[in-house]
């Protein structure tokens, strides 16, 4: 089953589009890392297929040495991604 992993910085709206594509009712809260593990639902797609959705933790400049292994946990994720779907706030001046 092919993996799409939904990257970018911390709370850019990740979970929530998993939520909107899956239903999943997965936690998102405006504020940084309401993620710290990765979150994987199965997404059925219009041609009867599936793929796997995954919502990964988020990235963030200074990371804290606290968080390195939630971090380490996206990019395990991401290295068996079929597809990297990369969310970005356009309200964020970043």
């Amino acid at each position: 089953i092919p993996v799409v992993s939904i990257v970018g910085y911390t709370n850019a709206g990740k979970s929530s589009l998993l939520n909107k594509l899956t239903r999943a009712g997965v936690l998102a809260e405006d504020q940084l890392f309401a993620t710290l593990d990765p979150t994987t639902r199965r997404l059925p797609l219009p041609n009867g297929k599936d793929v796997l959705v995954t919502d990964t933790v988020g990235f963030i400049q200074r990371l804290p040495t606290e968080l390195v292994a939630a971090f380490r946990a996206t990019l395990e994720e991401i290295k068996e991604s079929t597809l990297l779907l990369h969310v970005v706030d356009i309200s964020s001046p970043l």
